[in-house]
């Protein structure tokens, strides 16, 4: 079974290690143009490619020189299968020697894309003995590289792996427990050095198939059959390969003590604060007893500098992990430290500007609940199912401003087109005036009586509305939406594709509340869909738990069982962005190391109920 051989982990050691440039011109006589040398100084390395192969297609007699600066160019872009496209292109009995030389020195760093680290081996010392000056540099960043690649840590648990298959009383538990904790980049890049061992390729087709599934049982359980089925003639059952992951993974390691910074007693966010401690706490107790950090609740006041004097007195304290603060101005002004990732710490709220995160240095993090990013995946399924030209309906406040922006970049980032933005007032009942403008029915209306008008008699005709949208975003929120939606229906909008984040239900939803929001597709957190393994904890936790009928003290308290559920696999996220975790809030994600990615399901509201969204029946609408 062949995989993708274009590794991350190649793509983050060659953009750390390779040559800033494509390393053309000390001592070089090539004249590439004004234009092109100003393009490589400045590290417009695309646009420099590009110019390069046209420079190439109109001088015939130097095509292949300029097609090797073309693949250099592009290498330097990380476009790499352009890279690869331009040096099929090449003819290398064209090329003087020291672009021979330059040609198997791009073709060893695409070498080591595809993880044939022998082969860029051989590339690298057949050139080493004709190597001019001005590419010496450029060998030798290339050696290094190549020496970092074949010392990783996963070919020497490979090696291992490939000793003890030859031993008679080898099990499949053996290939888990010395490859399971790489990440899957990783183990995909070794895949193709092996694909030729067929003792080998079992075990290792194993450990990838539980690594792509690791933290998700229901998934996990399948591809293991799956794998069982393709592999009958090793003989080791799934079932078995399951307990052993189940018993690994109550190995990983938590931190012993742990903060959690709450707002105090005289907080407005006092009483979130509470339904986010009962959230921690309900997934503490998840954990086994053996394996329970000691939780130290500190309630600290509203003022930014309080989180900050905690996080100096949980440092002075000894704790090993940091919780919270809730607060935004908080979480930014902890963000803002020297430092601050010098306690690994899990902000749940994001600072004013995200990037502070990576900029702070050490291991801090953010999980949190911002409605932008629901928009976000709105606008993505919108564009998925076929969606290209969007009306936007948004509440006329600063949730409804963010969310509406979110929609909009993220719908014209993937080609679509908003053909209005409008916002409305919350606080009113009808919006019947607004609708008929946006939605263009009071122009047919006076269209139709223009023409009664000539006629001298009335004319029968219904007012029809607008025709040149597909789809319409509502930045709203539960109240205004209920009342929005058969207010559109009412103007013939029914039938277009209605888009919202999660807050145009109050929680989750109830038939005999939300049946005027039917046909609304939204991304909504697993915790409140009934039909979930979330939703059936939400639906006990009620039963336990104040307040959870409230849909933001239910958000928090599945933040607070999120939060507790990651400890001990952020650091293997850090290393590894496709490691999920099915959690109450989302699949869980850290693809940037610093920011708690949460994938969504994708619902539509049918009879009041949450159905999964029909993306493959779904038809734009174009009347």
């Amino acid at each position: 079974m062949m995989r993708i051989l274009l590794t991350a982990l190649l793509a983050l050691v060659i953009a750390a290690c390779a040559p800033s440039g494509p390393g053309t011109r000390p001592g070089v006589e090539v004249d590439l143009g004004e234009n092109i040398e100003r393009l490589l100084d400045t590290g417009e390395f695309r646009a420099a490619a590009e110019a390069l192969e046209q420079r190439a297609e109109a001088q015939p007699q130097q095509r292949d020189m300029f097609l090797v600066r073309a693949a250099e160019a592009w290498l330097a872009a990380q476009a790499f299968e352009r890279a690869e496209a331009t040096v099929a292109r090449i003819n290398p009995a064209a090329l003087a020697r020291e672009d021979r030389i330059r040609l198997d020195l791009v073709q060893a760093e695409l070498a080591m894309r595809r993880g044939d680290l022998a082969n860029a081996g051989w590339l690298l010392a057949s050139t080493a003995e004709r190597l001019p000056a001005s590419l010496s540099e450029r060998h030798a960043e290339l050696e290094a590289l190549l020496l970092e690649l074949e010392s990783s840590p996963v070919r020497d648990a490979l090696d291992a792996l490939q000793q003890a298959v030859e031993e008679p009383d080898f099990e499949g538990e053996t290939a888990l427990a010395l490859l399971l904790e790489f990440p899957l980049a990783e183990l995909e890049g070794v895949l193709y050095e092996v694909s030729d061992q067929a003792r080998l390729m079992p075990w290792l087709d194993l450990v990838i198939t539980a690594r792509e599934h690791l933290l998700d049982d229901e998934a996990l359980g399948a591809a293991l059959d799956s794998w069982e089925s393709r592999w009958r003639a090793v003989d080791y059952p799934a079932a078995e390969a399951r307990r052993w992951i189940a018993a690994w993974r109550q190995t990983r390691p938590l931190p012993s003590r742990v903060t959690v910074l709450l707002p105090d007693s005289g907080s407005p966010l006092h009483r979130p604060g509470e339904a986010l401690r009962e959230g921690l706490l309900a997934g503490w107790l998840q954990l086994t007893p053996d394996r329970r950090p000691q939780l130290e609740f500190r309630y600290i006041g509203e003022a930014p500098e309080d989180a900050v004097s905690a996080w100096f007195d949980a440092r002075e304290n000894g704790t090993e992990f940091l919780i919270g603060p809730l607060g935004q101005a908080q979480a930014d002004a902890l963000s803002r430290q020297p430092d601050a990732g010098l306690i690994p710490t899990l902000l749940l709220n994001l600072p004013d500007d995200p990037q502070l995160l990576s900029e702070s240095g050490g291991e801090i993090m953010a999980l949190a609940l911002p409605p932008e990013s629901e928009a976000e995946l709105a606008a993505i399924h919108a564009l998925a199912t076929g969606h290209k030209r969007a009306l936007v309906l948004s509440q006329y406040s600063s949730w409804g401003e963010r969310v509406s922006r979110a929609f909009i970049d993220t719908f014209s980032l993937g080609g679509g087109r908003v053909v209005e933005e409008r916002i409305y007032d919350p606080e009113l009942p009808d919006h019947s005036i607004l609708l008929k403008e946006v939605l263009e029915v009071d122009d047919s209306e006076a269209r139709i009586a223009r023409m009664s008008s000539l006629l001298g008699d009335s004319v029968e005709s219904v007012a029809q509305r607008r025709t040149d949208i597909d789809v319409i975003f509502l930045g709203a929120r539960a109240d205004d939406g209920r009342l929005l939606r058969p207010q559109l229906e009412f103007f013939d909008a029914g039938d277009l594709t209605l888009m919202a984040t999660s807050y145009i239900v109050d929680g989750a939803p109830r038939p005999e509340r939300d049946r005027d929001l039917d046909g609304v597709t939204t991304p909504m957190p697993p915790w409140f869909l009934d039909f979930t393994p979330a939703g059936v904890v939400r639906e006990r936790a009620g039963t336990l738990y104040d307040g959870l009928d409230n849909a933001t003290l239910s958000r928090l308290h599945a933040l607070g069982r999120d939060a507790i559920a990651l400890l001990p696999w952020l650091a293997m996220m850090r290393d590894d962005p496709t490691l999920e975790l099915p959690g109450m809030v989302g699949r869980l994600s850290l693809p940037d190391g610093h920011i708690v990615r949460r994938d969504l399901p994708v619902i539509e509201l049918r009879g009041g109920y949450a159905r999964p969204a029909r993306i493959d029946e779904r038809e734009t609408t174009n009347r």
